[in-house]
């Protein structure tokens, strides 16, 4: 009898431990399967519409959708409805700030101040425009007609930037109407961006990281860009004037100043900003490191 309930324990052993191997087998296969459909990283990947653009980011580092939107949201609808009129939040008296300082960065070029200038022009009217910067330093401002047009965009990207900084959000890249703006890479190596001509043919492949890029094109359309504060003329004599720099507010700048600049004068402005430029007409001028961002 002692021998048969040896024999059958030991049975009875055997099939407790290949039941154990097969139920570890199956976990094991369920875990494998899990990794590999169901534990791929989500990326973020959304777009706005705000002030006639299309803002679209993504985000390789982890965050909350839901969340991420609505901030992203929050901030673009602060400058949705920009009106100086009455008192001025702190939000007001910061972008009217960021105007002046364009001002006398830009020496002019870029002046918020102009939009009784961009109003006649865009109706086919020759308008002789002075400049209002200097009643911006004693708040008269109830007479000014504001263009905004210019920075509006960058000026709330950057806002969105600065809450990604706060967050610890580092892997991205954003496209604010064709400007990119990038963290750093998701892996080894680098974001590569095209470099598109006005039809959309591509001209050459940037790559970039922790870098911004602005492209100014010469179209049929009109586009704020093109109006010259300084001679109160619409201004379109470059093909193509892109811009690459550490930030998205010096990329904006940077190319709208220089699309209304000659080369010359541009390549003087951009040496102090440790950006890098090319400007496209009949003849391709480039700032001597801006190949070094380009495919080889």
């Amino acid at each position: 009898m002692n021998v048969c309930y040896t024999l059958d324990g030991g049975f009875m052993l055997k099939k407790i431990i290949d039941k154990r191997n097969y139920i570890i087998l199956f976990i094991i296969f369920i875990l494998i399967i899990w990794i590999l459909f169901f534990n791929k990283k989500e990326i973020y990947l959304e777009s706005f519409e705000y002030y006639g653009e299309v803002i679209t980011y993504k985000v390789y580092d982890k965050v909350n959708y839901k969340k991420l939107t609505d901030e992203i949201n929050k901030i673009y609808k602060k400058y949705e409805n920009i009106n100086f009129a009455g008192k001025l939040d702190e939000k007001d008296k910061s972008l009217l700030e960021y105007g002046k300082i364009l001002y006398y960065k830009t020496d002019g070029y870029v002046d918020v101040t102009s939009g009784e200038l961009l109003k006649k022009l865009k109706d086919g009217e020759n308008y002789d425009f002075k400049s209002d910067i200097e009643k911006l330093n004693n708040n008269d401002i109830d007479d000014i007609n504001f263009n905004f047009e210019n920075i509006i965009g960058s000026y709330a990207t950057n806002e969105v930037l600065y809450y990604f900084k706060q967050n610890d959000i580092t892997k991205y890249i954003v496209s604010e109407n064709g400007d990119i703006t990038t963290g750093n890479y998701y892996d080894d190596g680098k974001y590569s961006v095209s470099i598109n001509n006005s039809d959309g043919s591509i001209l050459d492949i940037a790559y970039l990281e922790n870098k911004s890029m602005a492209i100014r094109f010469k179209l049929d359309e009109f586009k704020s860009y093109m109006v010259n504060p300084k001679t109160s003329k619409k201004q379109n004599k470059y093909k193509m004037v892109a811009v690459i720099a550490n930030d998205n507010l010096t990329a904006n700048m940077l190319a709208n100043t220089l699309y209304l600049m000659d080369v010359d004068e541009g390549k003087k402005m951009i040496h102090d900003y440790n950006a890098e430029a090319m400007w496209v007409s009949d003849e391709t001028i480039k700032t001597d490191g801006f190949d070094s961002y380009l495919k080889n």
